[in-house]
């Protein structure tokens, strides 16, 4: 059950292709599976496992992404679009910025379709 919640979450990890759009974030998807994990172990958690999880490896991106790329300038830009939680707020971001801003609602639209 869980090498296929990890194989589901690798999958979509990998169709972000962060690796090729965000070369300097870290790869941390196994990681953050298995901190989540740690909470929700029982079979009935799997729906759980699976967005918490998500949003672990999106909020790794973000401390990648204030800590290591992001201009002051950009990273001014990307809070206030993250204050405004809407689509339309990532138009002035950088390209990256834009993709994974996107990215990032995605995963929350995602997890409130599911639950």
């Amino acid at each position: 059950m869980h090498q296929k919640e990890l194989s589901d979450i690798t999958q979509w990890w990998k169709a972000l292709e962060f690796e090729k759009k965000l070369p300097f974030a870290r790869d941390r998807l196994v990681e953050c599976y298995f901190w989540i994990l740690c909470v929700y172990f029982e079979p009935q958690y799997s729906l759980a496992r699976k967005i918490l999880t998500k949003v672990i490896a999106t909020a790794s991106t973000i401390d990648d992404i204030y800590d290591v790329y992001g201009t002051l300038d950009e990273l001014k830009l990307f809070t206030d679009a993250i204050e405004m939680w809407d689509f339309s707020a990532g138009d002035q971001l950088p390209s990256y910025m834009q993709y994974f801003y996107k990215s990032l609602l995605d995963v929350y639209l995602e997890a409130e379709r599911e639950s």
